[in-house]
């Protein structure tokens, strides 16, 4: 191969066997040199020399490297090139190739065409377009991941002469940083990323890999997991969905690890593992870029006891007021904040909480003895556990109190009815009510989308209910039959008093004259009107002097003692019983009729039972 450094090699052919036969021509014709004559001598003749130059290949005059530096610290990922420029000049300034083999023999050039490398295609990196003579030329291979780490290069300078192509002998292999061998940087590989979730918000959720990196080339290569919130890895970070944690650069089975937020919704969110090496190549593997399924746990929502409020149905005043005689008053309100880990909101921007479950009662009962449905009493305790079918709350979550995920706390109502004999607990003293000295409580329980149920958390401030005092009369006619002038009955008739309020009864009574042009009565006649006075009344059936005088507006409080009810279809009740006398003066006869007033009064609690 050395002898394509020869300049060029010259063959020279003299006509020596003519030169022989035109001496041997002389000879034979007697002539010698110098002493022929002229006139016999042929005109000159003529030798034609003949030379063929062989092609002398290229030049080099800017030494091949690599483009950009492929080197263990700056290697070339797979799938990116390798590229190597050069620049070569050719004596006869014909085009020549910048080929890159993997070994170090002369390659064999081609007529017309670019070179191949020795050994065949096997053993080349790259080759250049033809390029001119002194102009830089370009080669470029893409690295593969069948490629070792470690590729050693060797240079070589062709030609496409059309006679006798040739390759430079000298091959170049770069220098510094550029310098052979190129080295190939592969993926790390991601085989299996798990978490390990359900965790609760706020918790700590990790994520663990079997994950390594195949190269080791000058030095084990390390790698670092990502987890990103969606699939939008970019190569080198999360995209802007957010990243969940990353791992530091390690050597085999990255983990990392991220605090769950508080307030997330509970349900299923996508976290996506990749692998990136240290040279920022991403990886590879089946687990890679796969969905690990982050789930966030459901939590119990919680109340607050210092957000339980009571209030009565206009809010305005600062006791419960019952208003329905032997009925419910409707629209009693308990305000009350709930939070929960899992957001007021649920990933389908519904509402966390589903409902909640209220409970009223009398501080003297408690807690412990008014949650359970069989627990239910109108006059102390109302437990949401008892239906709605059988007390008719209703719970509904305040407009615009839950701003979205991001929110972990909304505010709620229920308003409930009471009925008309709930204990009163205002006053000061045992004449005033029972339970002068206790209150009423609320306390709330709620539950969210799943059924999850926070505890039952009662009101640290409780609220009066002020007594009510109502009545009915139950019969409307005092019936006293027929009776000469000058006598009377016994107090027999009845009439019956019920309290329909929470109250227990007295009566103040009075009346009006009877007569016969009833209600005008000349209350002055003796013989025409019967006085007020000669009706008398008791607390049960007695002789006629037994009872009491009827009076006239505003008249006198009986001490009836109804006791307060207890019972909502059965209003405590007693009677009055009555008498008449018909005055001996009285001369017109006929059908006298009159009127008798009864206004209920509350009586002292200590008569209530």
């Amino acid at each position: 191969m050395s002898d394509n450094k020869v300049s060029g090699k010259i063959q020279i052919s003299l006509a020596l066997a003519g030169a022989l036969f035109m001496l041997a021509w002389f000879s034979f014709n007697g002539i010698r040199p110098g002493s022929w004559n002229n006139d016999r001598v042929k005109a000159a003749d003529t030798a034609t020399t003949t030379l063929k130059v062989l092609n002398t290949p290229p030049e080099w005059s800017v030494d091949a490297q690599e483009y950009v530096e492929s080197s263990i610290a700056n290697p070339t990922n797979v799938g990116s090139n390798v590229v190597w420029v050069g620049t070569a000049t050719d004596p006869n300034s014909e085009p020549f190739y910048l080929i890159i083999c993997k070994t170090s023999s002369t390659p064999t050039a081609a007529a017309g065409s670019a070179p191949t490398c020795a050994g065949g295609a096997g053993n080349q990196w790259a080759v250049s377009l033809s390029t001119n003579s002194g102009v830089q030329a370009t080669s470029t291979y893409t690295a593969q991941i069948s490629n070792p780490e470690n590729n050693p290069w060797f240079a070589f300078v062709c030609d496409a002469n059309a006679g006798t192509p040739s390759c430079n002998s000298t091959y170049k292999q770069g220098t510094g940083n550029g310098a052979s061998p190129f080295v190939v940087n592969h993926s790390p590989r991601l085989d299996v990323a798990t978490d390990n979730s359900p965790q609760n918000p706020g918790a700590i959720v990790t994520w663990t890999t079997s994950s390594t990196d195949p190269d080791s080339y000058g030095g084990q290569d390390t790698f670092r997991l990502w987890v990103c919130k969606s699939n939008d890895f970019t190569g080198t970070a999360c995209g802007g969905a957010g990243t969940y944690c990353s791992s530091t650069l390690t050597l085999s089975n990255a983990s990392c690890s991220s605090t769950m937020d508080i307030p997330k919704p509970d349900g299923n969110y996508t976290s996506y593992a990749y692998l990136t090496d240290e040279h920022n190549y991403y990886g590879n593997g089946s687990a890679y870029a796969t969905n690990t399924v982050l789930s966030i746990a459901n939590t119990a929502p919680s109340i607050a006891s210092s957000s339980i409020v009571l209030e009565n149905f206009n809010t305005s005043t600062p006791e419960l007021t019952l208003t329905g005689a032997n009925s419910q008053t409707y629209g009693f309100r308990i305000t009350f904040v709930v939070s929960d880990d899992n957001s007021c909101q649920t990933q389908g921007a519904g509402n966390e909480i589903a409902s909640n479950i209220p409970f009223i009662y009398r501080s003297g009962v408690g807690l412990a003895s008014c949650q359970d449905a069989g627990q239910y009493n109108t006059n102390n305790c109302y437990p949401g556990t008892v239906g709605a079918a059988t007390w008719a709350y209703s719970c509904s979550q305040d407009a615009g109190t839950c701003s979205g995920p991001g929110d972990y706390t909304a505010n709620f109502t229920c308003t409930y009815p009471l009925w008309y004999n709930t204990d009163p607990t205002v006053g000061t003293g045992a004449n005033d009510t029972q339970y002068f000295s206790q209150n009423w409580l609320g306390a709330m329980q709620a539950v969210d989308n799943n059924g999850a149920t926070s505890s039952i958390t009662e009101s640290s401030a409780g609220i009066e209910i002020d007594t009510f005092m109502a009545y009915q009369m139950t019969t409307p006619t005092i019936a006293y039959g027929e009776l000469s002038t000058g006598t009377s009955t016994p107090i027999f008739a009845s009439t019956t008093f019920r309290a329909v309020g929470n109250v227990g009864l007295d009566q103040t009574l009075y009346g009006l004259d009877m007569c016969t042009t009833f209600p005008s009565c000349n209350s002055g006649s003796t013989t025409s009107t019967i006085p007020v006075t000669d009706q008398r009344y008791a607390t049960s059936a007695t002789a006629y002097s037994n009872g009491i005088s009827l009076a006239y507006n505003p008249g006198a409080e009986l001490e009836l003692n109804v006791f307060k009810t207890t019972a909502t279809s059965s209003p405590a009740n007693k009677q009055t019983y009555w008498g008449i006398n018909v005055p001996i003066t009285l001369t017109l006869s006929g059908d006298y009729t009159g009127q008798n007033t009864f206004i209920g009064v509350k009586s002292e609690a200590t008569e209530w039972q």
